[in-house]
């Protein structure tokens, strides 16, 4: 894949690095559920998105699973733990319709 910088970027690198945000996705639910601090990875992983979104504007997908991550920092003050949980199942479902641009 082309990037903004016209810089060719292997498949395989982009999906392996998919394949680690998808990881600490997941990771978030167990951090939620043991009262751990999941904003500050939250908004790394959604930081790290922006990034890929900026660098390869083609793949729209991404644009849906920042959105519903940064929904997730939004709304962390309410105790809807079931929302949380289908969310993060939704974005890593995102990311597996990400790879499958390629």
């Amino acid at each position: 894949m082309i990037s903004v910088y016209d810089v060719e970027v292997d498949n395989e690198t982009i999906c392996r690095n998919l394949n680690r945000l998808q990881s600490q996705i997941f990771k978030l639910l167990p951090m939620r559920e043991e009262d751990q601090d999941w904003s500050k990875p939250l908004e790394t992983i959604i930081l790290e998105l922006l990034g890929m979104q900026g660098l390869f504007s083609e793949l729209e997908p991404l644009v849906t699973l920042i959105c519903k991550l940064q929904g997730l920092i939004e709304t962390q003050d309410e105790d809807n733990f079931m929302l949380y949980r289908r969310t993060i199942f939704e974005c890593c479902g995102l990311i597996d319709k990400v790879k499958n641009c390629f």
